[in-house]
Protein backbone atom coordinates (compact mmCIF):
# COMPACT_ATOMS: atom_id res chain seq x y z
CA UNK A 1 0.00 0.00 0.00
CA UNK A 2 1.22 3.47 -1.10
CA UNK A 3 1.22 5.97 1.93
CA UNK A 4 0.75 9.75 1.02
CA UNK A 5 3.56 12.38 1.44
CA UNK A 6 4.02 14.01 4.60
CA UNK A 7 2.99 16.98 2.79
CA UNK A 8 -0.68 15.41 2.11
CA UNK A 9 -1.46 14.44 5.24
CA UNK A 10 -4.79 15.83 7.12
CA UNK A 11 -5.03 18.73 9.25
CA UNK A 12 -6.90 15.56 11.26
CA UNK A 13 -3.76 15.44 13.15
CA UNK A 14 -2.73 18.56 14.13
CA UNK A 15 -3.08 18.22 18.26
CA UNK A 16 -1.79 14.45 17.70
CA UNK A 17 2.30 13.83 18.70
CA UNK A 18 3.32 11.76 15.84
CA UNK A 19 6.74 9.50 15.72
CA UNK A 20 9.03 10.43 12.76
CA UNK A 21 10.86 7.36 11.83
CA UNK A 22 14.10 7.66 9.07
CA UNK A 23 15.26 4.47 7.97
CA UNK A 24 18.31 4.48 5.64
CA UNK A 25 17.53 1.98 2.69
CA UNK A 26 21.66 2.72 0.87
CA UNK A 27 24.05 3.49 3.00
CA UNK A 28 27.17 5.23 1.28
CA UNK A 29 30.19 3.44 -0.14
CA UNK A 30 32.40 5.66 0.59
CA UNK A 31 32.49 9.29 2.45
CA UNK A 32 30.79 11.93 1.07
CA UNK A 33 28.47 9.51 -0.99
CA UNK A 34 24.62 9.84 -1.10
CA UNK A 35 22.52 8.56 1.48
CA UNK A 36 19.02 7.51 0.66
CA UNK A 37 16.44 7.06 3.42
CA UNK A 38 12.83 6.86 3.97
CA UNK A 39 10.92 9.24 6.44
CA UNK A 40 7.70 7.82 8.14
CA UNK A 41 5.52 9.11 10.01
CA UNK A 42 3.22 7.46 12.37
CA UNK A 43 0.53 8.40 14.36
CA UNK A 44 -1.52 6.59 17.82
CA UNK A 45 -0.57 3.11 17.68
CA UNK A 46 1.95 3.69 15.19
CA UNK A 47 -0.42 3.27 12.54
CA UNK A 48 1.34 4.57 9.45
CA UNK A 49 0.62 7.61 7.86
CA UNK A 50 3.50 9.00 5.49
CA UNK A 51 6.03 7.84 3.43
CA UNK A 52 9.04 10.27 2.39
CA UNK A 53 12.39 9.08 0.41
CA UNK A 54 15.28 11.31 0.45
CA UNK A 55 18.80 11.21 -0.37
CA UNK A 56 21.71 13.43 0.25
CA UNK A 57 25.25 13.60 0.33
CA UNK A 58 26.92 13.03 3.23
CA UNK A 59 26.49 11.94 6.80
CA UNK A 60 22.89 11.82 8.50
CA UNK A 61 23.79 12.99 11.69
CA UNK A 62 24.58 16.14 10.29
CA UNK A 63 23.52 16.91 6.72
CA UNK A 64 20.59 14.04 6.52
CA UNK A 65 18.85 16.19 10.06
CA UNK A 66 19.72 19.65 8.55
CA UNK A 67 17.84 18.14 5.19
CA UNK A 68 15.24 16.98 7.66
CA UNK A 69 14.62 20.07 9.25
CA UNK A 70 14.61 22.07 6.47
CA UNK A 71 13.41 20.64 3.42
CA UNK A 72 10.92 17.91 4.83
CA UNK A 73 9.90 18.89 8.61
CA UNK A 74 10.46 22.17 8.76
CA UNK A 75 8.84 22.99 5.41
CA UNK A 76 5.65 20.50 5.91
CA UNK A 77 4.77 22.87 9.38
CA UNK A 78 6.21 20.27 12.09
CA UNK A 79 8.19 21.10 15.17
CA UNK A 80 10.74 18.80 16.33
CA UNK A 81 13.38 17.86 19.18
CA UNK A 82 17.24 18.84 17.86
CA UNK A 83 18.03 15.48 19.24
CA UNK A 84 16.70 12.21 17.77
CA UNK A 85 17.11 8.22 19.05
CA UNK A 86 18.83 5.55 17.04
CA UNK A 87 19.89 2.23 16.74
CA UNK A 88 23.19 0.93 17.27
CA UNK A 89 23.99 0.29 13.91
CA UNK A 90 22.41 3.63 12.85
CA UNK A 91 20.34 2.74 10.22
CA UNK A 92 17.02 4.15 12.07
CA UNK A 93 16.46 7.58 14.01
CA UNK A 94 12.97 8.07 15.69
CA UNK A 95 11.83 11.28 17.17
CA UNK A 96 8.58 12.07 18.26
CA UNK A 97 7.22 15.91 16.47
CA UNK A 98 4.24 17.90 16.11
CA UNK A 99 2.20 20.14 14.18
CA UNK A 100 3.95 23.53 14.77
CA UNK A 101 1.36 26.79 15.96
CA UNK A 102 2.13 30.06 16.69
CA UNK A 103 2.12 29.17 20.55
CA UNK A 104 4.41 25.50 20.00
CA UNK A 105 7.75 26.40 22.02
CA UNK A 106 7.92 22.71 23.04
CA UNK A 107 11.18 22.07 21.14
CA UNK A 108 12.48 25.79 20.29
Amino acid sequence: MALSSLFQLSDGFMGDPLTAVATRIIGPSHPGDIESWDLALYGEGFAPLTNDPFSFAGEFSFQGLTKLRMDLLGAAGFVFPPQWSCNPEGTEYHATIRWMTLTSREYG
